[in-house]
């Protein structure tokens, strides 16, 4: 059976949308501001340098360099991410503090607001708000979960720990120390605690044995490699997020008790 045309797969190469992208960013007479110009000239002269994020750089084509991009052909996954972060950082500096009326074209000014939540969603990340910054994130439907249930700080470092940069052990080990000190804390740890007492211990097993909360210094943990321990430290993440779930799944159930008690319970007609 035929397949319309919007069922028809279209597969993600890394290297082909990247050409894409960088081929609009270059195109020369998109923009028009005292004169023509690409979109990079323009960002590279009106936008990057009101960009809080752009640390010591001056130049558009330094943070290039710094994050990775050394071809407008060729790209990394890692680097193709930080292209798309970057672009999505700097356009968003663009939109609020010009009018959509600089473009002169409208394809190089929709390639970027239209083309980029696509590629992610297919390689399966997405675009998160935190603060003043838009990162890149994996989907992660536990996290989403969560996230509306607990403070502004934890959600935070619920989502940094599927940023693009978390891929290392410093990382990791660091946001699971201030999520355990949040479960941990006076007026959580009783209530967390009771809710599953043996995955408490699982989750108190890692952070106290494994060097997130204290250094290695008992076996079998001494032994565990580079790689196993950032498996338990991703397993970690996964029970803090159940735990934190299971205290809003237990308020769930006492609101339905409430319900049902209320003037002797809810009968049928």
């Amino acid at each position: 059976m035929r397949k319309s045309i919007f069922e028809i797969e279209n597969r993600i190469d890394i290297n082909k949308e990247y050409k894409k992208l960088m081929s609009a960013l270059f195109e020369s007479d998109t923009i028009y501001y005292h004169k023509l110009m690409s979109l990079f000239d323009f960002i590279n002269e009106y936008i990057f340098n009101i960009w809080e994020d752009r640390d010591t750089f001056v130049e558009l084509e330094e943070f290039f360099t710094h994050i990775g991009l050394t071809s407008k052909e060729h790209v990394s996954q890692e680097s193709f991410l930080n292209f798309l972060e970057l672009m999505i950082n700097l356009i968003d500096v663009l939109n609020e503090n010009y009018s959509n009326g600089i473009f002169c074209s409208i394809k190089v000014k929709n390639i970027f607001e239209h083309n980029i939540p696509i590629i992610l969603e297919k390689l399966n990340y997405k675009i998160a708000d935190m603060k003043s910054r838009k990162i890149i994130i994996k989907r992660d439907a536990d996290v989403d979960s969560v996230l509306e249930i607990v403070p502004e700080s934890i959600s935070n470092l619920l989502l940094s720990y599927n940023d693009i940069r978390c891929n290392n052990i410093e990382s990791k080990k660091s946001i699971l120390k201030n999520i355990d000190l949040y479960l941990e804390s006076d007026s959580n740890k009783k209530i967390f605690k009771s809710l599953d007492s043996k995955l408490w211990d699982s989750i108190a097993t890692i952070v106290n044995k494994m060097g997130v909360n204290h250094p290695i210094q008992e076996e079998p943990f001494l032994s565990l490699k580079h790689d196993e321990i950032i498996k338990w430290y991703d397993k970690c993440f996964k029970m803090m997020i159940h735990l934190i779930r299971m205290k809003e799944i237990k308020n769930y159930k006492n609101e339905r008790d409430i319900l049902v008690k209320h003037d002797g319970g809810i009968k049928n007609d």
